[in-house]
């Protein structure tokens, strides 16, 4: 072992002050991870599921109303399990310490369980035993190709009893007894990562039969008994006002009788996967209280991020039957998803309040005494890092195994437990495609599928529905050249990943959303802009064109093309953005007309360039400044290219910095007005 490590681990092992003297020895830590459950799913958070386990934790200990993750399965992962933004620490956790390495190094046994979706295996990144799939998803019945029992593959028994969920409850309180009998004194850290509630709808029958039949009222009338429930409960306020349902949403009476029944269906099995969780759950706090570790034992509960609206699958897979046996690939779609946000707007990948706060809850007899009670004091995901590593030992290394690592920019929520008042974060930073977000003070700037930034308080608008970019413009102001300033430290990638979702009606044969790829994959977070790998066609939303396939046009440096439905969409993620247009095929002299629509969420003046001679190349020759409005409205542009000769080459760069544009109807026209050539 390295002297840093040894330095590290007796560092870690070294007592901390100020924990309730009932607190004898390092807490035991069990870290439960929920996949793209709501805000308002489960009972103690205002939802009609039975999660009776979750309940008394949260009876025993402390529930959050502003915590904050990362709004997406992996990047919130890597977040977690790094203590990172996931900007700095990588996708996969590429750079710095995992969890896992940090609480070894502290004298735990380590244990991982579930969806992983990070680089590697747990197994090699700090965890003493891991069972669970290394991906993305997996099928709750058959498993996944990526199951693994340490390192090794692992295949269900074909014997109709493996579920996923229920599987991973069995490993870990495996993991924690065998542990525990070797050696009683020694601390245990479980990162338990369920695979539900996440698609596909997959459950079984006997918990579907407790919720067949009971959302026939619908999601408009559930959204209003939850959010009902919460303010009863403190969770929310009458002051915020629920959201209202998005035009995107059918009246829930507008459906058909068949249409609502299917959905009756699929919320039904939506519910037992949670309820099925909570009891997988229970199992496991069972084992620990029967271990005698209750009471020394840190339970933090939360999900990866908010309800996810997409839905995708085919008509065949649109009926009610492959969601009663099992075999369904669908999720519960963009209404429920709705219902499970109460009160917030917006849904997973969006960093408005729907998207971006999960359900939180923090136990620990020893320590929290203000049982049952609820907190307003804002956390974040990078704050688990912090908390774990505060509770189980000491500082945070500057070196660990010879690589140099980053500071911990979470803090550690042990003030919080204690009851005490936290020093807030500064401020909190979000990205994810082209949603953005900053939160400083009670304001937060925020915008989502590029469109312009608006401006919140939240400590009087939670539900954010009032916007106030137009009286506050100072803010706007300040809060912008925050989110810019981390955004260029931390070389964030700003690209579009698809459009708002639309509801999708039983029998419709497509998903009405533009973009995106599967919902398990994050191959489009990588490779900004374009897709991996291709897909058939989709007759109302087809895929974009990489710009190889369009050889008139070229992207320069700095610069991602794609087209999708006929517009030309350049994310710029450095100083030189800009596409070359070859025009040698035309005949016509000048005077030229250039005509184009611009929407865009980047900055800076825009430019033409221009040459008549096959030998120059651009940005030789000639050029002209055009003002660029950036506030992701769509404007028209007209630029008048005062050449006389015949036009060989021409350069468009629409913006001068990092960011994303879209351009339509883009044609060169003659001085006459008829129109030379139209890219693409």
């Amino acid at each position: 072992m390295k002297p840093t490590l040894t330095l590290f681990a007796a560092l870690l092992l070294a007592p901390i002050a100020g924990l309730a003297a009932a607190q004898t020895s390092k807490p035991n830590i069990l870290l439960i991870l929920a996949d793209d459950m709501g805000f308002s799913d489960l009972g103690c958070y205002g939802g009609e599921i039975a999660t009776p386990n979750l309940d008394r934790l949260a009876a025993g200990g402390l529930r959050f109303t502003s915590f904050y993750n990362s709004a997406k399965c992996e990047p919130t992962r890597a977040s977690l399990m790094s203590g990172q933004y996931w900007q700095d620490c990588g996708l996969g956790v590429k750079r710095g310490l995992t969890m896992g390495q940090a609480m070894k190094s502290a004298g735990y046994d380590t244990f991982a369980l579930g969806k992983w979706h990070l680089d590697g295996n747990p197994f090699q990144r700090g965890f003493d035993h891991y069972f669970g799939h290394l991906g993305g998803g997996s099928d709750y019945f058959k498993g996944s190709p990526s199951h693994r029992l340490d390192d090794k593959p692992f295949k269900p028994a074909n014997d109709g009893k493996f579920y996923t969920t229920d599987a991973n409850a069995d490993y870990a309180i495996k993991f924690i007894g065998e542990a525990h009998a070797q050696n009683p004194d020694k601390p245990f850290f479980t990162y338990l990562a369920f695979n539900a509630p996440h698609a596909s709808l997959q459950a079984w029958p006997e918990d579907i039969a407790k919720y067949r039949g009971k959302y026939r009222i619908g999601w408009d009338k559930l959204r209003e008994q939850r959010y009902q429930r919460q303010i009863e409960l403190g969770i929310t306020k009458k002051e915020w006002v629920l959201s209202p349902r998005p035009d995107t949403i059918p009246a829930w009476d507008s459906l058909t009788d068949a249409e609502k029944d299917f959905e009756d269906a699929r919320m039904a099995v939506f519910a037992a996967q949670v309820d099925r969780m909570d009891q997988a759950i229970g199992r496991v706090l069972a084992k620990i209280q029967e271990l005698g570790e209750e009471e020394n034992t840190l339970v933090l509960f939360l999900s990866d991020n908010g309800a996810s609206p997409y839905d995708h699958g085919k008509i065949s897979d649109r009926q009610i039957e492959p969601l009663l046996d099992g075999s369904s690939h669908l999720g519960y779609g963009l209404g429920w998803a709705n219902a499970s946000a109460t009160p917030f707007r917006h849904y997973k990948r969006n960093m408005f309040n729907g998207g971006s706060i999960t359900a939180c809850i923090a136990a620990w007899p020893a320590v929290v005494k203000q049982r049952g009670s609820i907190t307003d004091q804002r956390a974040h995901i990078i704050d688990l890092m912090a908390t774990i590593v505060d509770v189980g030992g000491g500082p945070w290394p500057a070196e660990f195994g010879g690589e140099k690592i980053a500071p911990l920019p979470g803090k550690s929520l042990r003030p919080i437990l204690l009851g005490e008042q936290q020093v807030p974060h500064e401020t909190l930073y979000f990205q994810l495609f082209d949603h953005r977000a900053v939160i400083a003070g009670d304001m937060k700037l925020v915008s989502d599928w590029g469109r312009p930034w608006e401006l919140f308080n939240l400590a009087a608008d939670r539900t954010e529905l009032h916007d106030l970019t137009k009286t506050q413009p100072d803010q706007v102001a300040r809060l912008e050249k925050l989110w810019n300033t981390w955004s260029e430290q931390t070389n964030t990638r700003v690209h579009s990943a698809g459009g708002e979702p639309i509801y999708r009606h039983q029998m419709d044969e497509h998903e009405k959303f533009r973009g995106g790829g599967t919902d398990t994959s994050d191959d489009e977070m990588k490779k900004p802009g374009r897709r991996t790998k291709a897909k058939k066609a989709d007759a109302q939303t087809p895929s974009p064109m990489p710009v190889a396939q369009v050889k008139p046009i070229r992207a320069r440096i700095d610069t991602t093309l794609v087209i999708e439905k006929q517009q030309l969409i350049i994310t710029s993620t450095g100083d030189n953005p800009g596409l070359t247009f070859d025009a040698s095929d035309i005949k016509t002299a000048g005077p030229y007309t250039l005509t184009f629509r611009l929407q865009s969420s980047a900055s800076g003046d825009g430019e033409i360039y221009w040459t008549t001679d096959v030998k120059t190349a651009l940005p030789k020759g000639e050029r002209q400044t055009f003002k660029v409005t950036h506030d992701g409205q769509w404007h028209d542009i007209v630029l008048n290219v005062t050449e006389s000769k015949v036009l060989h080459a021409l350069r468009l760069d629409p913006c001068a910095g990092k960011g994303i544009v879209r351009l339509d109807s883009l044609r060169l026209k003659d001085s006459t007005g008829k129109t030379l050539k139209q890219w693409p």
